[in-house]
């Protein structure tokens, strides 16, 4: 049986999908990246970042993988509330 992937967000460039794909892998969810766009490898060979990042996760995941994202959106507006 192979395990069914189900998108969780797009990135808009790999600074952004390694951020939020070590957040996962840090919580112990697995992750996998897709670009958007099948050309999107050679054009950051020639010129830099031109499609976004699609972040997918373990279906059974996703509303663990969700609800994390959530909560840290939730405490960056926390914290900018407290400045």
């Amino acid at each position: 049986m192979t395990e069914e992937w189900a998108f969780l967000m797009q990135a808009f460039n790999d600074l952004e999908a390694e951020i939020v794909c070590g957040l996962l892998r840090e919580a112990s969810i697995p992750v996998r990246r897709k670009d958007s766009d099948p050309l999107a490898g050679a054009m950051r060979v020639v010129g830099g970042q031109a499609y976004e990042i699609d972040i997918l996760v373990p279906r059974q995941m996703l509303p663990q993988a969700r609800a994390l994202l959530d909560a840290v959106r939730r405490g960056s507006a926390t914290e900018k509330e407290e400045k």
